[in-house]
């Protein structure tokens, strides 16, 4: 809930960033973590699932940002927080967190979608939080508005960590 409630607050943060000035104000495309893919645990491989073989926590924290047009394209600076948490079971002293970034049309159609990848080295720490800020280029044909465009941000998962998520979603 606190993770919904941080990303509306992201999400009107993009939206009123977009505002400029009144003369160049342009509607940006709606940003959304995508349900079930917001969040991953991750285990020691077998059977085990209880705290104790937890390898690392990670969840988007935030998206935000702000967006500009030129003549021919939309420019979005994106602005994508994850926080990860070591488990008791990981003895390494970093993790590599992948995501991606998709764009779709009003329909859905997936017009773009890139995956990105950080390190996150835990040091002395337990856990620890990252910020990528990316810009993203939407081209823009006449007649198409700004904020004809969505766009998803989730965490790359497994198919186990899927399955994960969403038995917790129906609890």
């Amino acid at each position: 809930m606190l993770a919904r409630t941080g990303l509306l607050i992201a999400v009107g943060m993009l939206l009123a960033a977009c505002a400029g000035e009144k003369d160049s104000r342009i509607a940006c495309p709606d940003v959304d973590v995508l349900r079930g893919l917001g969040d991953v645990t991750r285990f020691n491989p077998g059977p085990g699932r209880d705290p104790t073989d937890v390898l690392l926590e990670a969840w988007i924290d935030r998206v935000g940002g702000s967006c500009q047009r030129d003549d021919e394209n939309l420019l979005v600076d994106l602005a994508v927080r994850i926080v990860t948490r070591r488990g008791p079971a990981n003895r390494t002293e970093s993790a590599t967190i992948p995501y991606f970034v998709a764009i779709t049309d009003l329909q859905r159609n997936i017009l773009s979608r890139q995956t990105f990848s950080a390190e996150t080295p835990y040091v002395s720490r337990k856990s620890i939080s990252f910020e990528d800020v990316l810009t993203l280029t939407i081209p823009l044909s006449p007649g198409v508005e700004t904020d004809s465009f969505s766009i998803f941000v989730g965490l790359e998962l497994s198919e186990e960590e899927l399955r994960y998520n969403r038995s917790k979603l129906k609890n």
